[in-house]
């Protein structure tokens, strides 16, 4: 093991600048080094440009264990838990890229000073001998070099790699100035850089492409370091990282995300992103233009006047300022879905009604889906918004003419039974009552003025019915010229007498219609039960009854049925 070797394999439990020192000396001594970054769990990260490099390349990869043969990868792990515990160590091992040579790893715990802990390992010409005689693979490219330049920008000196990495010799960068191999897109930034670092002398660092010889570019990031009137040096260092796979990895990433961004603004149905906070992580175009209508692009949603975008918000944005067009009773349907969906990771569906900008009237399906992580916690939501309205137009449709007479408005024979069955199905002790209604001398009105005036004066007694009735009673025409009203919780059989008897002063009148004026008389016959004492069918018969004995009297007098014992 060489004298470099002692600065790590003789550490005991070390401070931190102690270590970053042996650290600096061990890549000053060994430029032909590789090095690598490592996080706390063992894999590869970037070096700190603060760490000074020497010309070092780069090991490459997802952990350094990786590209050390198996056998060796034991002394690996045991050298890992030493750093751990004294901050620096050292081993033999064997690398797959040269099998048959020993080389010395180091791991150094640069955390305090530098954040990373450091990977570096020095090849040797040791035979290793149970290498074996596999092939050598051939070195990587280095990703890490530097040159130096005068107060003028004009080159001085540069390294080996930089000459490897693009493709100029020393001689052809000697004297001149480097500011034509810089991008023109980025040659503002770097004159900015050069200018600060000459006046501040603080280390300044840019993201830039730079031009290799054969004319394609490279992405690197440069930092400028100012020795200028230092003892020895007199220069300014910059210094180069490779940053090409990042750079095309974000690309991809960009391009992902840009045909994500098309396929999401492509769906016919509205994408909401929620965080645990309900905060809006990002909305496709789709749900604005459900949420507000023609007017979506220019709502404001943020306090800050910037315009609702199918572009991901910024943060701050609440899910409740958003979705501001759903109904109150909406909302609070929304709102218990995506707590149910945030705490227990379910999945919920609920369908919302909105009132737009415009004042128009929508209705939409919210599907609300979990995002978990992997311990099974949600993280998140996704929310999927669908426009239902015309479906949800034709079901109110269809509900409307299952339930009412398409003639009067009034509920139709189906419903109004429906309805009175519910009534007598309440606790006991609510009184229900039903007032049967008959029109007299009403066939008369068809034959002599026609079927239209008789339909006429249908919707005409429909209208006086409900105006003589209570807000809580219930209109409907059991067919022809019958008509049922179901009278809920009344106080006694007296408080539906009442009712009866404006029932009949106004349908005992003249009715002007278009065909003529008529006049108009009507039988009818009251009945009351207590909750379920009696069923529908027996309490409509018994005012049924009770409505025969009012036609033979032939005064159009309410007729109150005796109570039923049974």
């Amino acid at each position: 093991m060489d004298q470099s070797t002692s600065h790590t394999a003789k550490a005991t439990v070390q401070d931190g600048q102690t270590i970053a020192l042996a650290a600096e000396a061990l890549l000053r001594e060994h430029p032909d080094a590789l090095v690598c970054g490592l996080a706390g769990n063992g894999l590869i990260v970037p070096v700190p440009q603060s760490v000074g490099l020497w010309g070092q390349g780069l090991i490459e990869g997802r952990a350094l264990v990786d590209n050390v043969m198996a056998d060796d990868r034991t002394t690996v792990v045991r050298l890992w838990l030493q750093v751990q515990e004294e901050g620096a160590g050292a081993a033999k091992v064997r690398m797959l890229r040269r099998p048959s040579t020993w080389a010395t790893l180091h791991f150094l715990d640069l955390r305090e000073v530098h954040g990373v802990l450091l990977g570096v390992v020095i090849p040797s010409e040791e035979d290793a001998e149970d290498g074996g005689p596999a092939e050598e693979l051939a070195p990587a490219s280095p990703r890490f070099c530097s040159l130096m330049e005068d107060e003028h920008a004009k080159v001085v000196d540069c390294d080996e790699a930089f000459t490897e990495m693009f493709g100029y010799s020393c001689e052809e960068l000697l004297g001149n100035s480097v500011l034509e191999q810089i991008h023109p897109d980025d040659q503002g930034r770097a004159v900015e850089g050069w200018l600060a670092v000459l006046s501040t002398r603080r280390d300044q660092q840019t993201r830039l492409r730079r031009k290799r010889k054969d004319g394609t570019w490279m992405w690197v990031d440069t930092t400028l370091r100012n020795y200028l009137n230092y003892p020895g040096r007199n220069y300014v260092l910059v210094e180069l990282i490779d940053i090409s796979a990042e750079m095309q990895a974000q690309e991809a990433l960009q391009e992902r995300e840009e045909l994500l961004r098309r396929l999401t603004n492509a769906m016919p149905v509205g994408l909401l992103h929620l965080d645990n906070e309900r905060g809006v992580v990002y909305h496709n175009a789709r749900l604005l233009d459900i949420l507000y209508g023609s007017d979506a692009p220019m709502v404001e949603i943020a306090a800050a006047e910037t315009s609702v975008a199918s572009e991901p918000i910024a943060g701050g944005t609440s899910a409740t300022t958003l979705l501001k067009t759903l109904s109150a009773e909406g909302m609070a349907a929304f709102d218990g879905a995506l707590g149910e969906v945030l705490a227990e990771g379910v999945d919920r569906d609920v369908e919302v009604d909105l009132e737009l900008p415009s004042g128009a009237w929508r209705r939409a399906l919210f599907s609300v889906r979990a995002l978990l992580r992997a311990s099974g916690e949600a993280n998140g939501a996704i929310v999927c918004v669908l426009d239902v309205t015309d479906s949800a137009r034709a079901r109110l449709e269809l509900e409307r003419r299952a339930t009412f007479d398409p003639l009067t408005h009034c509920r139709n024979r189906s419903s109004i039974l429906s309805a009175l069955e519910r009534e007598l199905a309440r606790e006991q002790g609510v009184t229900t009552g039903v007032i049967y209604v008959d029109l007299d001398q009403f066939k008369p009105v068809n034959d002599n003025l026609g079927h239209a005036t008789g339909d006429e004066l249908l919707v005409l007694v429909a209208e006086r019915l409900r105006q003589a009735s209570r807000n809580s009673d219930l209109v409907g025409r059991l067919g022809g010229d019958e008509f049922l009203i179901v009278l809920q919780d009344i106080r006694d059989r007296q408080t539906a007498m009442q009712v009866a008897e404006r029932v009949r002063e106004g349908l005992c009148d003249s009715f002007t219609l278009s065909g003529g004026t008529v006049e108009l008389r009507a039988s009818i016959g009251v009945a009351c039960a207590q909750g379920a004492t009696s069923t529908p069918d027996a309490l409509v018969r018994r005012a049924d009854e009770a409505m025969y004995r009012s036609k033979e009297q032939g005064l159009s007098e309410p007729v109150l049925a005796a109570p039923d014992f049974r």
